[in-house]
């Protein structure tokens, strides 16, 4: 059975309460009423000077720089939690000094196909969210060295059913397509990146869940032009780094945070 195709898995609902003074919670805990939220990838129009990225007619991309062009055809990388936040102070009489934090989280990792259309949506994950407002968005990126049950499941996953028998334990992230130097001829690669980060987000405008019987969907858009471009104008050749040539993970951490574009969801 593919656990690949779809799998969105559901948000799971914690609740803290931090008692600074003696009082009662006004805000009330119960999770009876919640409404539907998505979280979902996407690609950003690059808004950066330092290189040209275009959207091809086939599902790609392609980064010019002074150095050559760059065709990125495939984009897979493992979502491992994405969670919404609600922090909240009672303000009332009978709630003075109630802190209350509510925590929606999916905590399992999940093989991501991203987008190169910007048009197109990727989901990760779904289901019913306590009714309230959400002012923070964190996901985790992060490899599958490790002996949990749902890891080596999906790590066995990615190398039989979803054509990379070569996925390295310690890699987050793949990306195919092929270099072209100024003055040279095409490369193809598939290089592996390790990303093992945390991106955390305070949302400009919080996300209202509410219990009247419509969907949200929170969408992050990341910008791969940001991970590739260099201060010099040039592009990474990421031909140099090809996995069946050096067997090379390379890192990918400060680079991948700035590529998150923007955090956008449905009004």
């Amino acid at each position: 059975m593919n656990i690949l195709r779809p799998r969105l898995v559901s948000f799971v609902f914690a609740l803290i309460a931090v008692v600074a003074l003696v009082g009662c919670d006004s805000t009330g805990s119960s999770t009876s009423n919640s409404g539907e939220v998505t979280v979902s990838f996407a690609t950003a129009s690059s808004t950066q000077s330092t290189s040209s990225l275009a959207k091809t007619a086939a599902d790609s991309l392609v980064l010019s720089g002074s150095n050559g062009t760059m065709q990125i055809d495939d984009i897979r990388l493992i979502v491992d939690k994405v969670k919404l936040e609600q922090d909240t102070e009672g303000t009332g009489e009978d709630s003075a000094g109630v802190e209350i934090e509510r925590e929606v989280e999916v905590e399992r990792p999940d093989f991501l196909n991203l987008p190169l259309q910007e048009s197109e949506v990727s989901p990760v994950a779904a289901g019913d969210v306590p009714a309230g407002t959400y002012n923070e968005f964190e996901f985790e990126v992060d490899d599958l060295d490790d002996d949990e049950g749902n890891a080596r499941e999906l790590l066995s996953a990615i190398r039989t059913e979803e054509g990379f028998p070569n996925w390295p334990e310690d890699a987050s992230m793949v990306v195919i397509g092929t270099f072209t130097p100024a003055d040279g001829s095409p490369t193809p690669f598939t290089t592996y990146f390790e990303a093992e980060i945390e991106v955390e987000r305070v949302l400009s405008t919080p996300l209202e869940v509410t219990s009247e019987g419509f969907s949200r969907e929170l969408i992050v858009r990341l910008d791969p032009a940001r991970w590739f471009e260099q201060s010099d104008d040039t592009i990474r050749d990421l031909s140099q780094f090809d996995y069946e040539e050096t067997e090379t993970v390379k890192e990918l951490e400060a680079e991948f945070e700035d590529g998150v574009a923007e955090i956008e969801y449905d009004d």
